[in-house]
């Protein structure tokens, strides 16, 4: 957009009637001395060279330090070309002509924002149908120590027990005769229930009541907690 500015600026600098100097440090001065100084009352607020400087970093992209010209000074270079100040000069350049690489960079982001949403939001709808959201079998509630279905007339689908066997995911009691493993592989979960209190289960999945993620069994688990359990048998 600076470019955009100091192009416009230039340009409009150039075809002053009363400049008679047509080269960069020509309309540079002109802007100063006739611009800033007389009028708006700008005296010594920046040199020629530092506004030339600024033409030559993003109109000719040529390194140098003139860094960012400042909110002041970009609100009088869009004031100057008939503007209310630099924002407004923004809004009313932003988007250019088809084709061209200029695009204003909130304007860009802002599409980019939404493309993204968008995208999301059909995912999430391919997904959600495909699993059969609006199904009556998927309409399930937990029943002492397993998942029942119901009539989904009051109920809205479950969709995070997608991925659960409803019909073998089961809450177990265990003791220390249980098979927690098996070919070295956990065949027990447990999580915490809303008390606190260690509950196992037949299968990985999320707890019925509380949601979190079960964990599989350990060994630190069962030594620590089912050794002391008391009425699992």
């Amino acid at each position: 957009m600076l470019k955009k500015l100091l192009s416009q600026l230039f340009d409009k600098l150039e075809n002053e009637r009363d400049n008679d100097k047509k080269s960069k440090n020509g309309n540079a001065i002109y802007f100063v001395e006739e611009i800033l100084e007389k009028r708006y009352g700008r005296p010594n607020y920046i040199s020629s060279k530092a506004v030339k400087s600024y033409y030559d970093k993003y109109i000719d992209e040529k390194e140098n330090n003139a860094g960012e010209p400042s909110s002041e000074l970009k609100n009088l270079m869009s004031k100057y070309l008939g503007y209310e100040n630099f924002l407004d000069f923004e809004n009313k350049n932003g988007v250019e002509m088809v084709g061209s690489p200029q695009i204003k960079g909130g304007i860009k982001k802002t599409f980019a924002r939404w493309a993204i949403f968008i995208i999301l939001v059909v995912v999430v709808m391919v997904v959600v149908y495909s699993k059969g959201f609006l199904s009556s079998n998927d309409c399930l509630v937990w029943k002492i120590d397993h998942y029942e279905k119901v009539d989904c007339e009051n109920n809205r689908p479950n969709l995070i027990l997608e991925d659960v066997d409803i019909d073998f995911f089961r809450q177990v009691k265990v003791s220390d005769t249980t098979a927690f493993f098996v070919n070295g592989h956990p065949a027990i979960w447990y999580g915490k229930s809303k008390k606190g209190e260690i509950e196992y289960f037949n299968s990985r999945g999320l707890h019925p009541i509380t949601l979190k993620e079960l964990k599989p069994i350990t060994q630190y688990i069962i030594n620590k907690y089912v050794d002391t359990t008391k009425n699992q048998n």
